[in-house]
């Protein structure tokens, strides 16, 4: 009985290690029997006995031990129910964004046991679970994991706890060069940022460069160009009074009747108007080239502002990102943070796990150590009693043999049995002993490697803590920088801010400019078409008169043929009756060949009379005609007269104006070269406006024209180059001041 309540201490218990691993892994089990002796003597235990369990890993044989009647009752329940598991991931680590490997757990390979006939060699598996207790499982739970248990098959036998010693390997941390390779890329992407931004600046700086260029270039081009216009204003003014010189001459000559003077002054004339049609045509062309030129500028000025506006929107690309690039790196970095944070919770997690598993196994081989020595103390009680009363019947032998010396050869053979019976209860005991030993041995040796592995395990705490500040500190870094890219997306997008503004500003200085440009263009255009027009009724007032000059010269020569018939008339009136007397006063002196000459006379003068008198009808008639004809034509000269009146105030109203913007525009340009320091260009500039208002106030009274008429004349004028020169501030200040004008 007593031995059936010690062996029940470990009966049926169990240490394994499951795991989802394919491998077999194989079962040692070393088993020490010791035979049953005969007559109730005690067995001897075998050394070891393994077992492969490579065909059937699962399963396991339990063999009862027979209860031994001579050991004390031990707590049944010591382990009953003891269960401790924990699973650890066994999911391999992803790559990060910058592929950080994660090296692979090297299991720390087991003690090799020795006994005193083999030893055998155990490799095992790191563990991913740990369960103590009674042996309660599924049936269709797997045992993947070396288990040792010892058994005693004898009737003295002492069950001993299985013990299983786990590897303790090293926990798999990141390696310190490819953090070194993380910071040393996170450093590259952290300057590619800065790099595409001075890239930006570069292009900027490059395209607005090439547009001021530009800008001077055409400039310079409007210099000259102003300059050609300014002397062909001026040939054209020398030949405007010339030709009214040579006008009021030949008016001088007719009035004077000088017609050599009128003749030679005419072709003066006429040449003048050629050589001023000339300098007239000279003079548009340069005009022409001067709007080409502004046309020009006015491009460029819209490149500029198109230069600007696309910088604002590279800018403003760059800056969302940028701030997209510093959600990203933030992202990331959490990402990566939370990875290794959680890698480092696993493998925190992992030697919490191991170690609390060890100190379990360490407290078990203690606590077995203790039952060890308790049953091996248990176990030789029996022996050292029954060597006590051996000892004890040795002396009463003693005693008796001293007593009777009669029975020395029986009691001396009884002595040699007696003695005989202790040598091997002693060699018994020294065997037990033996084998203990050889367990105390390993349960000091597995105690041992227990030590070293927390040991380890403290090691691999320090590891991980080290990790974790590494992880703090690139987490820091990487806010760092997410800070630093927000703060370049910020500086982009006020840069952007700035260059969108000054396109907008430049716009709108730019819409009254355009405005004026367009307003100069069109009245040129209308006053060139008014001259065409005033050219033309002028042709056809030209026509007109020579039309009726023919018809004043053919009326002229109507009247001095009717002129002449009247009078051939009165002739005829007076010789017809001259005839007749004569006819009968020859007839009276019968001389009748005479007063038939005279008959036929007077006959032939009577039908010529009759025809001159047709003829004067009819020319009169003609003459009716022509004189209608001239009343008309003198109407038509008169309307077209009026027509070439109102063209020429048309032309004049045209010129007026356009003289008004030209002198505005010449003005504020000219301030524009003071500011830029162009005195050359300013005093050009300065004799335009100042001989376009001079025209103009000419033209005033001719005409009679006012000022407060002009309605598309603007209050302000604004250069294009000042506007393509000018920056932010300024550009501010000159639409402020600009708009009021405008209200």
């Amino acid at each position: 009985m007593e031995e059936d309540e010690m062996d029940s201490l470990f009966e049926g218990m169990v240490l394994f290690t499951p795991n989802n691993s394919t491998n077999k892994s194989e079962l040692d089990l070393e088993t020490h029997n010791r035979h049953d002796l005969v007559n109730n003597q005690p067995q001897q235990l075998p050394l070891q006995q393994q077992h492969d369990y490579a065909q059937d890993p699962a399963a396991v044989e339990s063999h009862q031990p027979p209860s031994s009647s001579s050991s004390e009752p031990l707590d049944e329940n010591l382990f009953s129910d003891l269960t401790l598991q924990f699973q650890t991931p066994t999911q391999t680590q992803e790559e990060d964004v910058v592929q950080i490997p994660t090296s692979k757990p090297t299991p720390t390979p087991t003690p090799k046991t020795t006994s005193r006939h083999n030893s055998t060699s155990r490799r095992k598996k790191r563990a991913a679970g740990l369960r103590i207790g009674y042996a309660r499982s599924n049936s269709n739970s797997k045992v993947d994991d070396d288990v040792d248990d010892v058994y005693v098959d004898d009737d003295n036998s002492l069950p001993l706890p299985p013990i299983s010693s786990t590897p303790v390997g090293p926990t798999t941390l990141p390696s310190v060069s490819v953090e070194e390779q993380v910071v040393v890329a996170n450093d590259q992407v952290e300057a590619l940022p800065e790099l595409r931004l001075d890239q930006s600046k570069a292009l900027i700086a490059d395209k607005l460069n090439r547009t001021r260029q530009s800008a001077a270039s055409v400039s310079v081009s409007r210099k000259d160009a102003i300059a050609r216009r300014r002397a062909a204003a001026d040939h054209l003014n020398l030949a405007s009074l010339e030709y009214a010189n040579l006008e009021k001459q030949l008016e001088e000559a007719c009035e004077a009747e000088d017609f050599d003077t009128a003749q030679r002054l005419s072709d003066s004339l006429a040449a003048a108007q050629k050589q001023k049609q000339a300098l007239l045509d000279a003079l548009r062309d340069a005009e022409a080239n001067c709007d080409d030129l502004d046309s020009k500028m006015h491009h460029l000025l819209q490149s500029q502002i198109a230069a600007e506006e696309e910088c604002a929107s590279l800018l403003q690309r760059f800056a969302t990102d940028a701030s997209n690039d510093a959600d990203l790196v933030l992202q990331t970095a959490e990402a990566h943070s939370s990875k290794e944070t959680d890698e480092w919770l696993s493998s925190t997690e992992a030697l919490q796990a191991k170690k609390m598993e060890l100190e379990i196994e360490s407290h078990i081989i203690h606590d077995a150590g203790l039952s060890l020595n308790t049953s091996i103390d248990t176990l030789v009680e029996d022996d050292k009693l029954e060597k006590e009363c051996l000892c004890k019947k040795k002396d009463i032998l003693m005693d008796e043999l001293d007593k009777l010396l009669a029975l020395v050869k029986r009691k001396e053979q009884e002595i040699a049995q007696n003695d005989h019976d202790i040598k091997q209860v002693e060699e018994r005991i020294d065997r037990a002993l033996s084998d203990f030993q050889d367990m105390q041995s390993n349960i000091q040796a597995k105690s041992s490697d227990l030590q070293a592995g927390l040991s380890q395990i403290h090691a691999e705490t320090e590891a991980l803590s080290t990790k974790k500040t590494e992880i703090n500190a690139f987490l820091t870094q990487e806010q760092e920088r997410e800070a630093k890219l927000r703060e370049l997306a910020r500086a982009s997008a006020e840069e952007a801010e700035t260059y969108q503004q000054v396109a907008t500003l430049r716009k709108t200085l730019m819409s009254s400019i355009l405005k004026s440009r367009e307003d100069k263009v069109r009245l040129a255009k209308t006053e060139e078409e008014l001259s065409k027009d005033v050219q033309m009724l002028q042709q056809d007032v030209s026509a007109t008169r020579a039309t009726l000059q023919e018809l004043s010269s053919k009326k002229s020569s109507i009247q001095q043929d009717i002129a002449t018939s009247k009078q051939k008339i009165l002739f005829i009136d007076k010789r017809v009756p001259e005839l007749e007397a004569e006819k009968k006063v020859a007839a009276t002196a019968r001389n009748f060949k005479e007063a038939a000459r005279l008959a036929a006379e007077a006959k032939s003068l009577n039908v010529e009379k009759d025809g001159i008198q047709i003829d004067m009808e009819r020319a009169i008639l003609e003459l009716e005609k022509l004189e209608q004809e001239i009343k008309e034509t003198v109407n038509r000269l008169q309307e077209t007269e009026g027509h070439i009146q109102s063209k020429e105030k048309e032309v004049a109203t045209a010129r007026f104006e356009r003289l008004l913007l030209i002198s505005g525009i010449a003005k504020a340009e000219r301030e524009a070269a003071l500011e830029l320091g162009d005195l050359e260009e300013a005093n050009l500039l300065l004799a335009e406006a100042e001989a376009a208002d001079s025209e103009a106030k000419k033209l005033q009274p001719i005409y009679n024209l006012k000022l407060e008429e002009v309605e598309s004349l603007p209050k302000h004028f604004i250069s294009m180059e000042l506007i393509s020169n000018l920056g932010r501030k300024q550009l501010e200040d000159l639409a402020a001041s600009v708009q009021p004008s405008q209200e």
